[in-house]
């Protein structure tokens, strides 16, 4: 077949790029006059419905995440994380050292959910048992938990300033502190390994102190437990040990626990773990930290095939709008939102079918949305013959997938304050 554009073709694509101002370059090898043309199909509609999962792991990703925010629609949201700290080289120390504190130094990362402008209240546990895996497990979950000794190491009340990075001193107790400090002038065999440490010195929580608290802090989880003291001579010279912090199996982890009652998304639960859009306020909820993620799913690709002009998907167009009103500063949106390849069965392929990035609107918030490009998905789902429950699961792409807890509200076609808009160019054959 040999091919050849005529105005009237070109007139119609250049009113299809103006008007829905599209990223499609359609290339040349499907246009012909008298053959073939571009048709536009935007009545589709896809299927929105929102995936639960009982445990995210969470070991392993570089941040402690501390806090907790009463958010109106996902609920109570509390954050602790749970660490080791590892012994420092033993040097000798003068006979006249003293001990004088021990405080926890923690540097915010930027990462916030929720007020920044309230008082935070942090308190340090220690542990009362190790860190170790259960048998054929080499992660911790958002579900994971660990016993602490009842009485605080310590607390902190303050404004935090995340932008700043400002680091967090919490001071700790001076009994455990002094303790330690013997240890380690005496160099005690609790000191001469990291094995003999945490055997001795189990780890550490750092937990909300209270239910007053409105915000999640991130932290990095390059932390100092940082014991200070001084020699006296011709005069007072201050000094310090640090025990920093250890993560030979990533046992580090954070546990996140959402608390859902009387609020839209109650209704999920590990015997609900996939409500469709209509059966939840015409949205789907994305908050991958609590287990929750977006699915899209495609049921009705194959009408194409009925009609009689069709030839083959060319191009096809996702687009998520955010709901109005659903974000903002204190609970934003991801800035990237993956679209993953899943079964029937809910499980993430690990396959990224495209990567989308946030648009934001900032003057009037009528076109914030992430874009992506579905056209290799649907050419491969539109042969799919059997009943198709196969999809796109959205969410965000390590390490903010098990760090974050940035959210989002998706609404169905139904939802006039954010939708998903699916755009499918296909070559038609000319009857």
């Amino acid at each position: 077949m040999y091919f050849k554009y005529t105005p009237l073709l070109l007139g119609l694509i250049i009113f299809l790029t103006s008007c829905e101002k599209t990223k499609v370059q359609f290339g040349q090898q499907y246009v012909d006059d008298s053959y073939t043309n571009i048709i536009l199909v935007d009545t589709l509609t896809p299927e929105l419905s929102t995936v639960y999962y009982d445990s995210i792991a969470t070991s392993g990703t570089g941040t402690i995440l501390s806090g907790f925010y009463n958010d109106n629609t996902f609920g109570k949201i509390t954050a602790k994380s749970f660490f080791e700290v590892a012994p420092p080289t033993l040097n000798d120390l003068a006979s006249n050292a003293t001990y004088d504190s021990l405080v926890l130094m923690l540097v915010p990362d930027k990462s916030y959910y929720g007020d920044t402008n309230s008082v935070s209240r942090l308190s340090v546990y220690q542990l009362q048992n190790q860190m170790g895996f259960p048998a054929g497990q080499t992660q911790f979950y958002n579900t994971t938990d660990f016993a602490t000794e009842p009485v605080a190491l310590g607390s902190v009340s303050r404004i935090i300033s995340p932008n700043q990075t400002d680091t967090v001193h919490i001071r700790l107790s001076d009994i455990k502190g002094k303790e330690l400090f013997d240890l380690y002038k005496n160099k005690d065999y609790v000191m001469q390994s990291a094995d003999n440490f945490l055997n001795y010195f189990k780890g550490l929580q750092v937990s909300p102190s209270s239910a007053n608290m409105n915000v999640v802090y991130g932290f990095h989880d390059s932390l100092i437990m940082r014991l200070h003291y001084h020699e006296t001579n011709l005069y007072t010279e201050n000094k310090h040990i640090d025990f920093n912090y250890y993560n030979n199996l990533s046992t580090q982890f954070n546990q996140v626990h959402a608390d859902r009652s009387g609020t839209p998304l109650s209704i999920f639960n590990s015997a609900n773990k996939e409500v469709v859009s209509t059966s939840a306020n015409n949205s789907a909820y994305i908050q991958t930290l609590t287990g929750l993620m977006a699915k899209v799913s495609f049921p009705t690709i194959r009408s194409l095939l009925l009609k009689p002009d069709y030839l083959k998907i060319l191009r096809a167009e996702l687009i998520i709008k955010p709901v109005k009103n659903s974000y903002n500063s204190i609970t934003p949106l991801p800035p990237n939102l993956y679209a993953m390849s899943t079964s029937r069965a809910n499980e993430i392929s690990g396959s990224v079918i495209s990567a989308g990035s946030l648009t934001v609107d900032p003057l009037f918030n009528e076109n914030t949305n992430y874009f992506y490009d579905i056209t290799s998905y649907l050419q491969q789902q539109i042969l799919v013959t059997e009943t198709n429950k196969n999809g796109l699961l959205f969410l965000p792409p390590n390490p903010a997938y098990s760090s974050r807890l940035n959210r989002a509200i998706i609404g169905d076609k139904k939802n006039t304050q954010g939708s998903i808009q699916l755009k499918i160019y296909y070559v038609s054959i000319n009857q």
